[in-house]
Protein backbone atom coordinates (compact mmCIF):
# COMPACT_ATOMS: atom_id res chain seq x y z
CA UNK A 1 0.00 0.00 0.00
CA UNK A 2 1.40 3.79 -0.48
CA UNK A 3 1.85 5.94 2.64
CA UNK A 4 -0.94 8.40 3.54
CA UNK A 5 1.57 11.05 4.40
CA UNK A 6 4.37 11.04 1.86
CA UNK A 7 7.64 12.26 4.36
CA UNK A 8 8.48 15.80 3.61
CA UNK A 9 11.95 16.17 1.76
CA UNK A 10 14.88 17.68 3.05
CA UNK A 11 13.69 17.89 6.65
CA UNK A 12 16.70 17.32 9.03
CA UNK A 13 17.97 20.55 9.37
CA UNK A 14 14.65 22.08 10.79
CA UNK A 15 14.32 19.03 12.89
CA UNK A 16 18.09 19.93 13.97
CA UNK A 17 16.75 23.42 14.75
CA UNK A 18 13.62 21.99 17.31
CA UNK A 19 15.90 19.59 19.15
CA UNK A 20 18.99 22.52 19.62
CA UNK A 21 16.13 24.30 21.19
CA UNK A 22 16.05 24.66 24.68
CA UNK A 23 12.53 23.26 25.98
CA UNK A 24 11.07 21.83 22.47
CA UNK A 25 11.46 18.37 23.70
CA UNK A 26 9.28 18.72 26.72
CA UNK A 27 6.91 20.99 24.70
CA UNK A 28 6.79 18.35 21.91
CA UNK A 29 6.42 15.94 24.87
CA UNK A 30 3.89 17.40 27.08
CA UNK A 31 1.66 18.10 23.68
CA UNK A 32 1.52 14.42 22.00
CA UNK A 33 0.38 13.38 25.86
CA UNK A 34 -2.17 16.38 25.90
CA UNK A 35 -3.04 15.19 21.75
CA UNK A 36 -3.01 11.08 23.09
CA UNK A 37 -5.82 11.58 25.87
CA UNK A 38 -8.34 13.22 24.10
CA UNK A 39 -7.82 10.93 20.68
CA UNK A 40 -10.08 8.86 19.37
CA UNK A 41 -11.24 6.52 16.24
CA UNK A 42 -14.83 7.70 15.14
CA UNK A 43 -17.91 6.86 17.37
CA UNK A 44 -19.51 3.39 15.96
CA UNK A 45 -17.87 0.67 17.79
CA UNK A 46 -14.59 -1.61 16.43
CA UNK A 47 -11.95 1.07 17.80
CA UNK A 48 -9.60 -1.73 19.16
CA UNK A 49 -9.80 -3.60 15.76
CA UNK A 50 -9.15 -0.37 13.65
CA UNK A 51 -6.23 1.17 16.10
CA UNK A 52 -4.34 -2.17 15.64
CA UNK A 53 -4.97 -2.54 11.64
CA UNK A 54 -3.31 1.48 11.59
CA UNK A 55 -0.61 0.52 13.97
CA UNK A 56 0.29 -2.32 11.21
CA UNK A 57 -0.37 -0.26 8.15
CA UNK A 58 1.30 2.75 9.45
CA UNK A 59 4.44 0.04 10.12
CA UNK A 60 4.02 -1.85 6.72
CA UNK A 61 4.14 1.49 5.19
CA UNK A 62 6.75 2.92 6.95
CA UNK A 63 4.93 6.12 7.67
CA UNK A 64 5.03 7.84 10.69
CA UNK A 65 2.31 10.11 10.04
CA UNK A 66 0.20 6.99 9.90
CA UNK A 67 1.21 6.04 13.15
CA UNK A 68 0.55 9.62 14.89
CA UNK A 69 -2.61 9.74 13.72
CA UNK A 70 -3.33 6.60 15.53
CA UNK A 71 -1.31 7.46 18.49
CA UNK A 72 -2.89 10.95 19.27
CA UNK A 73 -5.30 12.36 15.88
CA UNK A 74 -2.47 14.29 14.37
CA UNK A 75 0.06 13.47 11.46
CA UNK A 76 3.59 14.00 12.59
CA UNK A 77 3.84 17.81 11.26
CA UNK A 78 0.47 18.73 13.08
CA UNK A 79 1.98 17.47 16.00
CA UNK A 80 5.08 19.93 15.20
CA UNK A 81 2.33 22.52 14.71
CA UNK A 82 -0.23 22.07 17.51
CA UNK A 83 3.08 22.23 19.98
CA UNK A 84 3.85 25.14 18.45
CA UNK A 85 7.63 24.39 16.99
CA UNK A 86 6.50 25.20 12.90
CA UNK A 87 4.18 27.48 11.30
CA UNK A 88 0.88 26.56 10.53
CA UNK A 89 0.22 26.23 6.76
CA UNK A 90 -1.23 28.55 4.89
CA UNK A 91 -3.20 27.96 1.52
CA UNK A 92 -3.69 31.30 0.19
CA UNK A 93 -6.21 34.78 1.15
CA UNK A 94 -9.16 32.29 -0.07
CA UNK A 95 -8.08 29.10 2.30
CA UNK A 96 -10.44 27.96 4.88
CA UNK A 97 -7.65 28.26 7.78
CA UNK A 98 -6.69 30.85 8.46
CA UNK A 99 -9.83 32.64 6.97
CA UNK A 100 -9.82 36.12 6.40
CA UNK A 101 -13.14 37.93 7.50
CA UNK A 102 -12.24 41.84 6.13
CA UNK A 103 -10.20 42.20 2.65
CA UNK A 104 -6.52 44.42 2.39
CA UNK A 105 -8.77 47.69 2.53
CA UNK A 106 -10.00 46.89 6.47
CA UNK A 107 -13.77 45.76 4.70
CA UNK A 108 -15.77 42.84 6.08
CA UNK A 109 -15.91 40.57 2.96
CA UNK A 110 -19.46 40.14 1.37
CA UNK A 111 -19.56 36.37 2.55
CA UNK A 112 -18.98 37.13 6.36
CA UNK A 113 -21.25 40.25 6.94
CA UNK A 114 -23.11 38.68 9.43
CA UNK A 115 -20.15 36.25 10.96
CA UNK A 116 -18.59 39.59 12.48
CA UNK A 117 -20.11 41.48 15.44
CA UNK A 118 -20.44 45.50 15.35
CA UNK A 119 -18.13 45.43 18.71
CA UNK A 120 -15.07 42.85 16.89
CA UNK A 121 -15.37 45.40 13.80
CA UNK A 122 -15.14 48.49 15.71
CA UNK A 123 -12.45 47.03 17.55
CA UNK A 124 -10.42 45.87 14.25
CA UNK A 125 -11.10 49.39 12.67
CA UNK A 126 -9.52 51.22 15.80
CA UNK A 127 -6.15 49.44 15.16
CA UNK A 128 -6.23 49.19 11.41
CA UNK A 129 -6.20 53.16 11.92
CA UNK A 130 -3.94 52.84 14.49
CA UNK A 131 -1.23 50.50 13.25
CA UNK A 132 0.82 51.60 10.18
CA UNK A 133 2.05 48.70 8.25
CA UNK A 134 4.97 47.97 6.72
CA UNK A 135 5.52 47.97 3.34
CA UNK A 136 4.18 44.61 1.50
CA UNK A 137 1.59 43.69 4.55
CA UNK A 138 -1.46 43.89 5.28
CA UNK A 139 -3.83 43.72 8.24
CA UNK A 140 -7.27 41.31 8.31
CA UNK A 141 -10.07 40.03 10.85
CA UNK A 142 -9.63 36.37 10.63
CA UNK A 143 -10.29 33.21 12.06
CA UNK A 144 -7.41 30.66 12.89
CA UNK A 145 -7.92 26.79 13.76
CA UNK A 146 -5.33 24.08 14.17
CA UNK A 147 -5.75 20.95 12.12
CA UNK A 148 -6.21 17.74 13.13
CA UNK A 149 -6.51 14.41 11.55
CA UNK A 150 -8.30 11.27 12.52
CA UNK A 151 -9.28 7.81 11.30
CA UNK A 152 -13.16 6.99 10.87
CA UNK A 153 -14.23 3.49 11.81
CA UNK A 154 -13.78 2.38 8.01
CA UNK A 155 -9.99 3.76 8.01
CA UNK A 156 -10.50 6.64 6.15
CA UNK A 157 -8.83 9.23 7.34
CA UNK A 158 -10.71 12.70 8.17
CA UNK A 159 -9.87 16.25 8.85
CA UNK A 160 -10.92 18.10 11.74
CA UNK A 161 -10.31 21.61 12.80
CA UNK A 162 -10.54 23.02 16.67
CA UNK A 163 -12.88 25.76 17.15
CA UNK A 164 -11.34 28.87 15.70
CA UNK A 165 -10.28 31.74 17.32
CA UNK A 166 -10.79 35.17 16.03
CA UNK A 167 -7.65 37.84 15.76
CA UNK A 168 -5.92 40.41 13.49
CA UNK A 169 -3.61 38.74 11.17
CA UNK A 170 -0.76 40.72 9.88
CA UNK A 171 0.20 38.84 6.49
CA UNK A 172 3.65 39.92 4.83
CA UNK A 173 5.06 39.52 1.27
CA UNK A 174 8.46 36.77 1.22
CA UNK A 175 10.67 35.85 -1.04
CA UNK A 176 9.51 32.70 -3.22
CA UNK A 177 11.03 30.14 -1.86
CA UNK A 178 9.62 27.21 -4.49
CA UNK A 179 11.38 29.63 -7.18
CA UNK A 180 15.09 28.71 -5.26
CA UNK A 181 13.52 25.05 -5.46
CA UNK A 182 13.33 24.66 -1.29
CA UNK A 183 10.72 22.14 0.12
CA UNK A 184 8.38 22.89 2.67
CA UNK A 185 10.35 22.09 5.63
CA UNK A 186 13.33 23.96 4.06
CA UNK A 187 11.12 27.01 4.15
CA UNK A 188 10.48 26.40 7.72
CA UNK A 189 14.08 25.84 8.70
CA UNK A 190 14.75 29.35 6.63
CA UNK A 191 12.04 31.29 8.96
CA UNK A 192 12.56 29.56 12.12
CA UNK A 193 14.79 31.95 14.32
CA UNK A 194 11.69 34.82 13.29
CA UNK A 195 8.69 32.09 14.28
CA UNK A 196 10.51 30.95 17.06
CA UNK A 197 11.11 34.80 18.04
CA UNK A 198 7.63 35.75 17.42
CA UNK A 199 6.45 32.59 19.62
CA UNK A 200 9.01 33.88 22.69
CA UNK A 201 6.96 37.70 22.12
CA UNK A 202 3.69 36.31 21.66
CA UNK A 203 3.26 33.17 23.08
CA UNK A 204 -0.80 32.20 22.28
CA UNK A 205 0.00 33.83 18.73
CA UNK A 206 -0.80 31.54 15.69
CA UNK A 207 1.72 31.87 12.76
CA UNK A 208 1.13 30.58 8.95
CA UNK A 209 3.48 30.15 6.36
CA UNK A 210 2.58 29.78 3.03
CA UNK A 211 4.81 28.94 -0.55
CA UNK A 212 4.22 30.15 -3.72
CA UNK A 213 0.80 31.64 -1.92
CA UNK A 214 1.05 35.16 -3.58
CA UNK A 215 0.97 36.71 -6.57
CA UNK A 216 1.94 40.56 -7.21
CA UNK A 217 4.38 42.86 -9.52
CA UNK A 218 3.52 39.88 -11.94
CA UNK A 219 5.85 37.74 -9.69
CA UNK A 220 4.46 34.93 -7.29
CA UNK A 221 5.93 35.28 -3.65
CA UNK A 222 5.68 33.54 -0.26
CA UNK A 223 3.49 34.73 2.52
CA UNK A 224 4.26 34.96 6.91
CA UNK A 225 0.84 35.11 8.65
CA UNK A 226 0.65 36.37 12.70
CA UNK A 227 -2.27 36.13 14.08
CA UNK A 228 -2.81 37.71 17.22
CA UNK A 229 -5.96 36.17 19.11
CA UNK A 230 -8.24 39.56 20.37
CA UNK A 231 -9.12 37.92 23.75
CA UNK A 232 -5.56 37.51 24.62
CA UNK A 233 -4.04 40.12 23.05
CA UNK A 234 -7.03 43.05 23.10
CA UNK A 235 -5.77 45.67 25.27
CA UNK A 236 -1.83 45.69 24.02
CA UNK A 237 -2.24 44.04 20.41
CA UNK A 238 -0.75 47.58 18.79
CA UNK A 239 2.83 46.84 21.00
CA UNK A 240 2.61 43.32 19.95
CA UNK A 241 1.85 44.14 16.30
CA UNK A 242 4.83 46.58 16.09
CA UNK A 243 7.28 43.36 17.89
CA UNK A 244 6.21 41.05 15.17
CA UNK A 245 6.56 43.73 12.47
CA UNK A 246 10.91 44.20 13.58
CA UNK A 247 11.18 40.48 14.02
CA UNK A 248 9.23 39.43 10.00
CA UNK A 249 10.91 42.47 8.65
CA UNK A 250 14.52 41.28 10.03
CA UNK A 251 13.67 38.08 8.51
CA UNK A 252 12.75 39.16 5.12
CA UNK A 253 15.87 41.55 4.86
CA UNK A 254 17.60 38.26 5.37
CA UNK A 255 16.03 36.28 2.49
CA UNK A 256 16.57 39.17 -0.08
CA UNK A 257 20.26 39.29 1.00
CA UNK A 258 20.20 35.59 0.31
CA UNK A 259 18.41 35.40 -2.78
CA UNK A 260 19.43 38.98 -4.30
CA UNK A 261 17.70 42.10 -4.75
CA UNK A 262 15.33 41.03 -7.65
CA UNK A 263 13.67 37.79 -5.25
CA UNK A 264 10.94 40.10 -3.99
CA UNK A 265 10.27 43.81 -5.41
CA UNK A 266 9.42 46.17 -2.59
Amino acid sequence: MASLFPREEHAEALFHRILSNPGAEQQLYETFCMEQENASFEDGGGAECSFAKALLQAYENRDISALTIALCNNTMFDLLRTAYLIPYRFHGKNGGNPRLLTDANGEVREEYRNAVSARELRKFHDIYRQHLSVPRAALYLADGSHLRHKYTKDMQVREMYSPSRRGVLTLYALPDTVEQGLTEAQAYNIVWDAFNEIQQKCPTAMVFYGQDTGYKLQKSHDELGVLLPLKEFEHNILHHLEQVDGIVLRCREEMIHQAGKDSLPL
